[in-house]
């Protein structure tokens, strides 16, 4: 019965984890701006490594006894780091999703920001504007706005816009909106 337990305990735990990654974490990134997002996630790395040791050690400790010799015992704790750097991903998309969610619950201020469109792109259902704000160091891909049609029509390219944007609970701006 134990064993069973532990299966099922499993499989709702990676549902969970793959149904934030692929649903949620979309979703709510969609409200910050791709330089936030990239920020935050290298402030809570050390939060996800550790989650993800907890994790497998619970895992793995709670199923088998370490006796042997000394190539069991390595093979275990290769096993361990292996089943760590499988999870990582997993437990890191959680804790960004839930703390991009946490951090829109109190807005403190609105911040004004320059944006300095590269380039904007339509799709059938989306309008895009692709930037930078110009005191940011950018090290991966650029921003992107969601814009209304009417937006994405009054801006063009190499445009220098203002945005505005509502400071979270953990100082990460979210929402961009253009300012008129």
């Amino acid at each position: 019965m134990k064993k069973h337990v532990r299966k099922i305990t499993a499989f709702l735990l990676v549902t969970i984890f793959l149904l934030n990654s692929f649903y949620l974490l979309p979703n709510e990134s969609e409200l910050y701006l791709k330089s936030d997002i990239r920020n935050f996630t290298k402030s809570i790395m050390p939060i996800s490594i550790i989650l993800s040791i907890a994790i497998t050690f619970r895992g793995i400790f709670e199923q088998t006894k370490y006796e042997g010799k000394i190539w069991n015992k390595i093979s275990h704790l290769l096993y361990i780091v292996l089943m760590c750097i499988i999870i990582y991903p997993l437990i890191s998309d959680f804790v960004l999703a839930i703390g991009l969610k946490v951090n829109r619950i109190s807005s403190n201020e609105s911040i004004n920001e320059n944006f300095t469109v590269t380039y904007k792109n339509s799709s059938d259902t989306q309008n895009f504007a692709y930037g930078i704000i110009p005191n940011r160091k950018y090290d991966g891909p650029i921003d992107k706005l969601y814009l209304n049609k009417k937006e994405f029509e009054l801006i063009y390219d190499k445009q220098e816009i203002k945005i505005e944007m509502q400071n979270g609970l953990f100082g990460i701006p979210f929402n961009p909106i253009i300012k008129e």
